[in-house]
Order: structure tokens, then C-alpha cells, then sequence
């Protein structure tokens, strides 16, 4: 019981000496730390330079320094206006692939004239309208060379200034040394402008409720017709000029290879002995169209493709021999996959 008499003693002495103390030194009270606010004295911007005197002087009044950094979120987009700045014209079609056998669109600018250029992206199409027959027609081309949008050369300006005096400039380093605090601000703005667009108008020629007729132009070739060609060229008959070919009819470029002399390729340069005067000459007939790049639609001219008999008497016996057809389509749109060949075996019957 003393004890604790004691103890208790010694407890109002001590609170007593601490109320005293506090009351003799009002002016040299413990201050409490600074909080944050985005304009105090005591903060200061990411990018501001400060020397190191100024650096100083803050740390005089400030236990922390707080290193502010606003990051601006423009959240929304408000258009105050509208402004039309132009009017884009134009011209939408469907077409035919006859390679494919489907159908596809095609919607891009309107040329003024012939051979108009423009984005490799967006090439304009100059189409003629034809109504002097009972269906209206038409025929588009568009330019073969366009425009790239890639700049030609990238220059560079080199500016020497006068650096300024020595300063010490607060970066994210720092949040991690004693004093010094990094705050991130977001700040959300409305982001206020004019709308910009033009007017658009679009001529629909061959589809849709102001179509201007129901005519679908065709481009590509067809695709090759093997099976008619295997047929036409199964068996051959060498008592014939052309050896009693069935009629083929084709708008692809043909050559031949593997087959004897006596069978005459249309390409192939023929030299005849007359006495003592060799006189050489060559068949140059191209079974192709006569297509513009970028057509619609796309020519597609036929021609009759033979293998002409230039023996002097027919063979005495049957033979077999297998050869090689190529066939391409290069014309026209430029389209691509329409070359490839077979490989026919063709018996020639003799007498």
C-alpha cells in the first residue's frame, strides 16, 4: 500500500512540472507538420527549376517539400459548332469477278477527268454513262498511279542557345530522400472545339433506290476452262491441217511445251528450206485482251487457239506423247492467280 501510495505521489509531481513548462513557453510550442495543398508555399512544380539556395530557404519553413505533378484528362468532348468546310463527291458500283463468280463494291472519290490521281488508298474513279441503247451502260477506269502519302525527306533544324546558370531541377528521384514528398493532381477538363466534316454525295450507278440503271459491268478473266481444253486435245488426228481440233475459245494467253516439231506452235519460229533460200518467220498471234488497267468493266476478247499439222504425210502408226499447256491472264485489272498449266497427254492417231 505505501507503495503504491508512492507512485501515485510521484505521478502529480511530474504532470505538474509538465504544466508549468508548457505555460512559461508558449511562443517555442512544437508546430505541427504542413499539410498539402496544390498552391502552398511549401509545394513546388515537377518541372520547376530551383537553385539550390531557393531549395534552402524552403527547407527553413518546410519539414516536407512536396513535389507536385499534374497530369490533365481531357474526359469529355463538347462541339460548340459545326462547320462545313466542303463537299466530297462520290461514286459507288458493284461488279462482277468473272474469275470468282461474285460480286463486290466498289465506292470512292469522283474524278473530274480521265486519268485523275490521287492516295494510293483512294485512287477516284471517271466513269462514262452510255443511254443511247435500250439498257443503259456504263464503263469506269481509275488511274493505274497513285500517290503515296509517305513524306519524301524529314529535315531537321539544329537551334544552339545559351544555357542558363546552374539550377537544380526536381524530378521523381528526389521522392525517395528524407523531406521531400511527390503528389500526383489530376486535373479533368472539358475538352471544347468546332466540328469540322463535309458534305457528302454519293452516286449510286447500278444499285440502290437512285440507282442509275441495273447494268453490272464484269472484270477478270473467267477462269480457265481445263476440262474443255483436256477434251478438245485428248486425241488428235494427223491426216487433218489442224488435226481435226474441236473449236476452243479463249481469252488467256496459251504456249506449248514437250510437243514435236511437226506440231506447230502459234509462237514458234518456223524456218523452211525453199532450194537453197531459208527464209524464217514467226506466227506472233496473242490470244489476249486488249485491257486498260483499272477497268470496269474489263475487256475480255476471245480467240481461237489451234495447233496447226506440219507434216509433210501423216504419222504411220498411233503415238502418245504428254506435253505441257500454260495458260495467263495478264491484262486487264492486273488481277493475279490466273496463271498456271497442265499436263495433257494427247495420242496423235496415224494412218
Amino acid at each position: 500500500m505505501k507503495n503504491m501510495s508512492k507512485t501515485l505521489l510521484l505521478f502529480l509531481i511530474a504532470a505538474m512540472f509538465t504544466s508549468c513548462n508548457n505555460s512559461t513557453s508558449g511562443l517555442e510550442s512544437i508546430t505541427e507538420p504542413i499539410a498539402y495543398t496544390p498552391d502552398g508555399k511549401c509545394t513546388i512544380d515537377l518541372m520547376d527549376a530551383k537553385t539550390q539556395e531557393q531549395l534552402d530557404s524552403l527547407r527553413s519553413f518546410c519539414d516536407t517539400i512536396f513535389i507536385r505533378r499534374v497530369v490533365n484528362v481531357y474526359k469529355d468532348t463538347v462541339y460548340d459548332d459545326t462547320i462545313f468546310t466542303g463537299n466530297e463527291k462520290y461514286t459507288s458500283l458493284i461488279y462482277l469477278d468473272r474469275k470468282t463468280d461474285k460480286y463486290d463494291t466498289l465506292t470512292n472519290f469522283t474524278a473530274e477527268k480521265s486519268g485523275d490521281s490521287g492516295p494510293c488508298d483512294s485512287v477516284p474513279i471517271y466513269c462514262t454513262l452510255d443511254s443511247s441503247d435500250v439498257k443503259k451502260t456504263f464503263s469506269c477506269t481509275q488511274a493505274s498511279i497513285c500517290r503515296s502519302r509517305m513524306p519524301l525527306m524529314r529535315q531537321a533544324e539544329i537551334v544552339k542557345v545559351r544555357l542558363p546558370d546552374p539550377v537544380t531541377r526536381t524530378r521523381t528521384s528526389v521522392c525517395s530522400q528524407p523531406g521531400y514528398r511527390c503528389v500526383i493532381d489530376t486535373v479533368y477538363h472539358t475538352f471544347h472545339t468546332t466540328y469540322r466534316t463535309k458534305t457528302r454525295d454519293t452516286t449510286f450507278l447500278n444499285y440502290g433506290p437512285t440507282a442509275w440503271t441495273d447494268y453490272i459491268p464484269a472484270v477478270n478473266a473467267p477462269a480457265f476452262d481445263t476440262a474443255a481444253f483436256r477434251n478438245a486435245l485428248d486425241t488428235l488426228d494427223t491426216q487433218n491441217e489442224i488435226f481435226g481440233m474441236d473449236t476452243l475459245l479463249t481469252g488467256y494467253s496459251i504456249s506449248v511445251e514437250g510437243l514435236p516439231e511437226w506440231v506447230l506452235d502459234p509462237n514458234k519460229i518456223l524456218c523452211p528450206q525453199n532450194d537453197s533460200l531459208v527464209i524464217c518467220y514467226k506466227i506472233t498471234t496473242k490470244y489476249r485482251p486488249y485491257g486498260v488497267a483499272y477497268t470496269y468493266p474489263t475487256p475480255y476478247t476471245q480467240s481461237r487457239f489451234v495447233l496447226r499439222n506440219n507434216l509433210k504425210s501423216p504419222l504411220e502408226k498411233d503415238t502418245l506423247i504428254t506435253w505441257k499447256l500454260k495458260y495467263s491472264y495478264d491484262e486487264g485489272n492486273s488481277f493475279k492467280n490466273n496463271t498456271d498449266s497442265l499436263t495433257i497427254t494427247t495420242l496423235f492417231r496415224g494412218i
